[in-house]
């Protein structure tokens, strides 16, 4: 389980953004100092590939999806966290929770429906990073500290992405069904991790794949 430490961001009323430390990584507010890498990060299209329509982000493009990231703590109590290397302590990626989109909320007749997803930096991907990073920011979101009353979490995965999928097998996720999303003709798998049924991955941070491009983190 990741160990916790009270973050140095922004708070809500109910919520302050916490960090959480696994073997290798920090799940972390954002700061300033990492829109340029994020930047970079969004304008790769192989990290992209499997984002939304799928095209790489401009600047300006990135440094407002960056803003929204940081907003949704203040408005949800829940977020994205930014993905820090403890060892060289830069940014390698996000993961953390989200409002499904509402396309997909509709096609999955659910009325509150929250998202676990991650993206890496394409020269981490098939070390683990990701299956540590989710495992560590579900742990949060199911616990009394996080106080989401959350029964579960999904994860929308486009049929494609097969790295990504691996990833919410070996989170235990449970496929619960593959659909198309309405308006943009793509065909996702929907997965599902339950509450009740949840414990941490033993090893996440040895679990490593050949590669791990996003879910469908939405901006």
């Amino acid at each position: 389980m990741a160990r916790r430490r009270p973050g140095d961001g922004p708070t809500t009323v109910a919520t302050v953004i916490p960090t959480l430390i696994t073997q290798r990584l920090a799940l972390r507010v954002w700061r300033p100092t990492d829109l340029p890498a994020y930047q970079a990060m969004s304008a790769d299209a192989d990290v992209m590939k499997f984002i939304g329509d799928g095209v790489p982000r401009s600047p300006e493009q990135a440094a407002s999806s960056f803003e929204r990231m940081t907003e949704g703590w203040r408005k949800h109590g829940f977020g994205v966290f930014a993905v820090e290397h403890l060892e060289t302590e830069s940014l390698i990626g996000l993961c953390g929770l989200e409002q499904v989109d509402p396309s997909v909320q509709s096609a999955l007749g659910a009325e509150r429906a929250i998202e676990i997803g991650w993206r890496l930096d394409r020269e981490r991907w098939g070390q683990g990073y990701a299956t540590e990073a989710a495992a560590a920011a579900a742990d949060w979101a199911f616990s009394q500290e996080a106080n989401l009353d959350l029964a579960r979490l999904l994860a929308i995965i486009q049929v494609k992405n097969s790295p990504s999928i691996r990833v919410a097998e070996r989170l235990k996720m449970t496929h619960e069904r593959r659909t198309i999303v309405p308006g943009h003709q793509q065909w996702i798998d929907v997965f599902e991790l339950d509450r009740a049924g949840w414990t941490t991955p033993a090893g996440r941070h040895n679990d490593s794949a050949t590669s791990t491009p996003a879910t469908s983190a939405h901006e």
